[in-house]
């Protein structure tokens, strides 16, 4: 059996995604893939089962069953002092057993490295633990992620040598061959692939948006669009549309008593409005949205509240069956399998 745990220096860099697509990948190149957690943060119930929600997707898109180990339901703090290391450790490497009949198993990281470490089953101790090789996913959101990567380098020792950077935007792609040849290699780090930042991928459909919200469409377009940027509408009209005008594919969150600068949304491209406080706009606003196929969502909390529940998911990346179909096109455009598959001796 081959291993590979996939690793990554922050949380929502798209590990989840790249580890099923290189999954998928592989099981379509014939070989028979596992796919395991050994501890898991995402908590979701189903029925009289807790499981951990990036599991839960491997094995229904990958046909298999009680993938992960363990799963945090409770508190960190209260999980820490209240489990045995040595315990955990044994239920990880039992659970584990149920992929010995398995070609390559991936092993997907939590949510960073070190998240465990106080109990022993952080990636470093677990890539020792399971005798696995490691890929590190990282997202190419700093410059500073190369000085992270490199310090991950000091952990992992020899079992870490290949990265994918992930979510590589704008002039950081000029300088992606310079840093690979000079920082890592030099540093015993092999570059495998750098993904362009998709928008499909980071960006939240209003559908999505309107869930998180317990929003109400006041007025839902036909076409469930994906929202780029989040605006604050908090400024005088005359002096708002430059500001609308150079914005992409956004949403604007303003008081539902803001006519003048909701009209200016509608009519500059936005995707969508949401209405704050509990007021809904007038109606001949709502008549301008619906010629512009604009949806306009209305939320009960005030504008702050509001931007607050949305910033805390805009721009991570959770995977579903849909968004994963996206992420497989993008490792194979821009991942080199056939460097993974010589790193792991297939």
């Amino acid at each position: 059996m081959k291993k590979l745990m996939i690793s990554s220096t922050e949380s929502f860099s798209g590990k989840s995604g790249i580890t099923l697509s290189l999954a998928l990948i592989l099981k379509e190149r014939g070989y028979d893939v596992g796919y395991f957690k050994a501890f898991g943060i995402n908590a979701v119930r189903i029925g009289d089962r807790i499981c951990d929600e990036d599991a839960l997707l491997a094995e229904k898109v990958l046909g298999l069953e009680n993938t992960c180990a363990i799963v945090l339901d409770r508190p960190y703090v209260d999980f820490l002092i209240s489990e045995d290391p040595s315990k955990l450790k044994k239920r990880i490497l039992e659970s584990f057993e149920r992929q010995l009949d398995k070609e390559v198993v991936l092993i997907e990281g939590s949510h960073t490295y070190l998240i465990g470490a106080s109990l022993g089953i952080c990636d470093v101790h677990l890539s020792k633990l399971l005798d696995s090789k490691v890929l590190m996913v990282s997202k190419f959101s700093s410059d500073f992620v190369i000085d992270e990567i490199l310090f991950a380098k000091r952990f992992f020792e020899e079992r870490l040598q290949k990265i994918i950077l992930n979510q590589v935007v704008g002039y950081k792609r000029s300088y992606i061959s310079l840093v690979s040849e000079n920082v890592f290699k030099k540093n015993g780090i092999e570059l495998i692939g750098a993904i362009p930042r998709d928008i499909a991928l980071v960006g939240l459909k209003v559908s999505e948006i309107a869930n998180l919200l317990g929003g109400i469409y006041l007025l839902k377009p036909e076409k469930d669009e994906t929202v780029e940027q989040i605006l604050v509408g908090a400024m005088k009209a005359e002096t708002a549309l430059s500001y609308l005008r150079s914005a992409r594919n956004y949403a604007l969150i303003t008081g539902g008593d803001r006519g003048d600068l909701i009209a200016l949304a509608i009519e500059s491209g936005a995707k969508c409005v949401i209405a704050t406080g509990n007021l809904e706009p007038p109606s001949q606003i709502l008549s301008l949205a619906e010629q512009h196929g604009v949806a306009i969502l209305l939320s009960r909390e005030d504008t702050a509240t509001t931007l607050s529940r949305i910033q805390e998911k805009f721009g991570r990346i959770r995977m579903n069956e849909e968004k994963l179909k996206r992420m497989k096109k993008l490792v194979e455009e821009n991942v080199c399998v056939e460097e993974l598959v010589s790193y792991l001796g297939l």
